[in-house]
């Protein structure tokens, strides 16, 4: 658990990724008096206000830190002596980052796995920037543990309207890229039981040859080519594999079939 004393309580802020919590409901269940504000309200993001990022300041006999257990998966707790007002118009700002090329995108640093990216990929002077009046954010990892992030807190905090002012460079995106790489081939490593670095990136490897992205994809691909051994190099197997003309979830399906019936071996 988290474990923050009353005087970090009285400064903390916790935000909440609405798209895969239900966070109105769970604030108002175990807090009478919260204040809540969603970060999409008054935005060009407000037609999907439903899946809005929440920023929520606990009351003082608040529930809430009780329940951690229940949200933190779902959300970053942010330390910051701002009212709302002034924190959420800064986070609204950082909704959408400006990329290299001049163009936009959304910027999920209200996930945990996001925010741990993200803040491992920022300079000092970046994260500065980026936080603004927040001195600290706090992220669940994997493991369960809680990392924190500091910041100075000195930086004024930024308007709504001037969202994608931060840019997300090349080296950033390549970075967040190779580290979310990294992450994947860990589970996938514990998923298959195998404690074969070069073993599993070549599995991947081979997945991405055939045209599986996604991670349920070459999850699949390599635990059929684990399961079944050899007999994935079968030539028709191999052939369905490297169409291009059958999506790759039908491909999977095919091949999959027919290792289990034994139409290759």
């Amino acid at each position: 658990m988290m474990g923050l004393d009353e005087k970090a309580v009285e400064r903390a802020w916790i935000l909440i990724d609405g798209a895969v919590f239900d966070a109105p409901r769970f604030i108002y269940e175990y807090d009478d008096q919260p204040e809540l504000e969603y970060l999409y309200l008054g935005t060009p993001h407000e037609p999907v206000i439903e899946v809005s990022p929440c920023l929520v300041k606990p009351s003082p006999s608040s529930r809430i830190w009780s329940e951690q257990g229940t949200w933190q998966d779902h959300a970053v707790v942010l330390m910051a002596d701002e009212i709302l007002p002034v924190l959420a118009d800064h986070l609204r700002s950082l909704l959408s980052v400006k990329l290299s090329d001049g163009g936009y995108s959304y910027l999920r640093f209200y996930s945990p796995k996001q925010l741990v990216r993200l803040m491992g990929v920022f300079s000092d002077l970046e994260r500065d920037q980026f936080s603004g009046p927040i001195t600290d954010w706090l992220a669940v990892q994997n493991d369960g543990q809680w990392r924190r992030f500091c910041a100075e807190g000195q930086k004024s905090a930024r308007q709504a309207s001037e969202e994608g002012w931060f840019v997300l460079a090349d080296h950033h995106i390549e970075a967040l890229a190779a580290m979310a790489r990294e992450e994947f081939a860990t589970r996938l490593a514990r998923y298959l039981c195998l404690n074969d670095t070069s073993r599993v990136n070549a599995l991947i490897q081979q997945a991405n040859s055939f045209g599986f992205r996604t991670e349920k994809e070459v999850s699949r691909f390599a635990e059929l080519a684990v399961v079944h051994g050899e007999r994935i190099e079968h030539p028709e197997l191999q052939a369905i594999l490297s169409s291009t003309e059958i999506p790759a979830g039908m491909r999977l399906n095919e091949v999959d079939k027919r290792l289990a019936y034994g139409v290759a071996s």
